[in-house]
C-alpha cells in the first residue's frame, strides 16, 4: 500500500515536472519564434512604399497595373493622398490592397502546411517537425535580408515564410502531449503568453531598427531581417536542447504514420477540414462540439484578422503615424494582451475557457466602431486597448477547449486542423477586409467588421455552451 502510493507520487511529481520542462521550453520557443515573425509587421506600408519608390522594379509594377486595371473597371477613381484630404485622401490605398494580398497569400501557404505538419508530427514525433519548421523559416529571413533590390526576392521570402510557419502548430501539439485537461488550458495561455510579449517587443523593435536606419533605405530593411533570422536560429537551438520528445514515433491513430498524414492531407479540403471526420476515434458528440468551436474560432479569427492587418495601414494613412508610432501601437497591444494573459494563467480553470472566450469576441463590436470612426488619437487607442483584449484571450480558450474532446492520438491533427482553420481565416480575413477598406474606407469596413462580431458570439453561446453543459 505504501509502496504503490509513493510509486503513485513519484509518477505525479514526474509527470508535473515534465510538464513543467514542456511548456517552459514551449515558451522561450515560440517567444524567440515570434519574436522575429513579428519585426516585419509595422514595416509593411513602408516596404511597400519602398519599391513603389524605386519605379523600375518589374514584377511590383504590374501589382499596381493590375489593381489600377481593378479600380478603373469598377468606376474608382485614382486620388491622390497628398492632394487631397479627409474620404478622399483616404480612397488612394492600392498598398493596403497589394499588403492584403501578400498577407493571405502567407496564410494561404500556411493553410496548406499546418495539417500537414501536424499529422507528420503525430507520426515521426514534434521535435523533427519543429526542427524542419525553424529551419525553413530561418531560409524565409536570409531571403528578406536580400530582397531590398527586387520585389520578387521579397515575395519569395513570403512564400517560403508561409510554408514553414508550422511552429505553433507542433509546440501546441506539445503543450495538449504534456497537460491534463486540469492544466491543457494553463499550457493554452502560456502559449498565448508567448504571443502577447513577442508582439508587444518584436513591432515596436523592428520600427524602431528601421526608424534609427532611416538614411539607408536598403539597410532599414535589412537589419530587421538580420535580427530575425538570428531570432529563429535562437529558437531553434532552445527548441533542440530544451524541449523534450512529448508524442511517442508511430502514434499517429489507426495506420500508423503513413495513415496519420494521408488523414491530414485529406483536410486541405475545407470542407473536410470543419467536418472533423479524418478522426475515427473521436465520438460523435466530440466531434460535433469540436465542429461548433471550429466555426466559432473562423469566424472570430476571420473579423479579426481582416481589422488586425489593416490597422497599420488606417494608422499610417488616417492618423499620420510613422514607423515608431505604429512600433508604439503594436507595444500598446502586445504589453496590454500580455498583462491580460499573465493575470490569467495561474486562474485558468477547467471549464472557465467558455466564459473567457464569450466576453473577449464581444470586445470586438466597440474595438471595431471606435478605431473605424476615430480622428484622434485618444478615442483610437481606446479602441486599441479594446481590441487587445480580442488579441489575447479568445485563441487560447477556444484552442483548450478543442484539445479537451480530441482524442489522445490524435492531438497534434485535431490542433493542427484548428492551426490550418486559423490560416484559412487570415488569408480571408485581410483579403476581404483590404478590399473593403480600399473601395469604401475604414469607417464602413471597421464597424461592419466589429458588428459581425455578434456572429461568432451567437454561436458560441448558442451552441458551444448547451453542448458542454450536457457533456459534463
Amino acid at each position: 500500500m505504501t509502496a504503490e502510493s509513493t510509486g503513485t507520487a513519484d509518477g505525479a511529481a514526474a509527470s508535473a515536472a515534465t510538464r513543467k520542462s514542456v511548456f517552459t521550453a514551449v515558451f522561450f520557443t515560440l517567444l524567440l519564434d515570434l519574436l522575429g515573425f513579428t519585426l516585419i509587421l509595422p514595416l509593411f506600408p513602408s516596404i511597400l512604399d519602398h519599391f513603389a519608390a524605386m519605379g523600375d522594379d518589374q514584377l511590383f509594377n504590374e501589382f499596381k497595373r493590375t489593381s489600377q486595371r481593378f479600380r478603373i473597371s469598377l468606376g474608382i477613381p485614382d486620388l491622390q493622398p497628398a492632394a487631397l484630404s479627409g474620404q478622399q485622401q483616404e480612397r488612394s490605398w492600392d498598398s493596403v490592397l497589394l499588403g492584403g494580398l501578400l498577407g493571405s497569400l502567407f496564410s494561404v501557404l500556411q493553410f496548406i502546411s499546418a495539417p500537414l505538419a501536424g499529422g507528420l508530427s503525430d507520426a515521426i514525433g514534434r521535435l523533427p517537425v519543429l526542427t524542419l519548421s525553424l529551419v525553413g523559416t530561418a531560409a524565409a529571413y536570409t531571403l528578406w535580408a536580400l530582397s531590398s533590390a527586387s520585389f520578387a526576392v521579397f515575395l519569395a521570402s513570403r512564400v517560403l515564410a508561409g510554408l514553414a510557419r508550422c511552429s505553433v502548430t507542433v509546440c501546441t501539439a506539445a503543450v495538449s502531449d504534456a497537460s491534463d485537461a486540469d492544466h491543457r488550458g494553463r499550457g493554452m495561455l502560456w502559449i498565448g503568453l508567448a504571443f502577447s510579449l513577442a508582439f508587444s517587443t518584436g513591432p515596436a523593435l523592428g520600427a524602431f531598427l528601421a526608424q534609427s536606419l532611416r538614411s539607408n533605405s536598403a539597410g532599414n530593411f535589412a537589419y530587421p531581417a538580420v535580427l530575425a533570422l538570428v531570432l529563429a536560429a535562437a529558437a531553434l537551438l532552445v527548441a533542440r536542447l530544451k524541449l523534450p520528445e512529448t508524442c511517442r514515433r508511430g502514434s499517429g491513430g489507426r495506420g500508423g504514420g503513413a495513415a496519420a498524414v494521408s488523414r491530414a492531407a485529406v483536410l486541405l479540403n475545407p470542407a473536410r477540414l470543419f467536418a472533423f471526420d479524418a478522426m475515427p476515434t473521436a465520438g460523435q458528440f466530440e466531434r460535433g462540439q469540436m465542429r461548433h468551436i471550429a466555426l466559432v474560432y473562423f469566424l472570430f479569427l476571420t473579423l479579426f484578422s481582416g481589422l488586425e492587418f489593416t490597422l497599420p495601414f488606417l494608422a499610417h494613412l488616417r492618423l499620420g503615424f510613422s514607423r515608431g508610432q505604429q512600433g508604439v501601437m503594436f507595444l500598446c497591444i502586445g504589453v496590454t494582451s500580455a498583462l491580460l494573459q499573465g493575470g490569467l494563467v495561474r486562474r485558468i480553470r477547467a471549464g472557465s475557457e467558455l466564459k473567457l472566450a464569450s466576453l473577449a469576441i464581444a470586445a470586438l463590436c466597440p474595438a471595431g466602431l471606435l478605431l473605424g470612426n476615430a480622428t484622434g488619437q485618444s478615442v483610437f487607442y481606446i479602441g486599441v486597448l479594446l481590441f487587445s483584449m480580442c488579441s489575447a484571450c479568445p485563441v487560447p480558450a477556444l484552442t483548450a477547449m478543442l484539445s479537451q474532446l480530441a482524442p489522445p492520438e490524435s492531438q497534434g491533427q485535431a490542433l493542427g486542423v484548428l492551426r490550418s482553420l486559423g490560416s484559412l481565416a487570415r488569408a480571408v480575413g485581410p483579403l476581404f477586409a483590404s478590399l473593403a477598406f480600399w473601395l469604401y474606407g475604414p469607417n464602413l469596413s471597421y464597424s461592419i467588421g466589429g458588428l459581425a462580431a455578434i456572429l461568432p458570439l451567437a454561436q458560441l453561446l448558442i451552441w458551444v455552451q448547451p453542448l458542454r453543459m450536457k457533456s459534463e
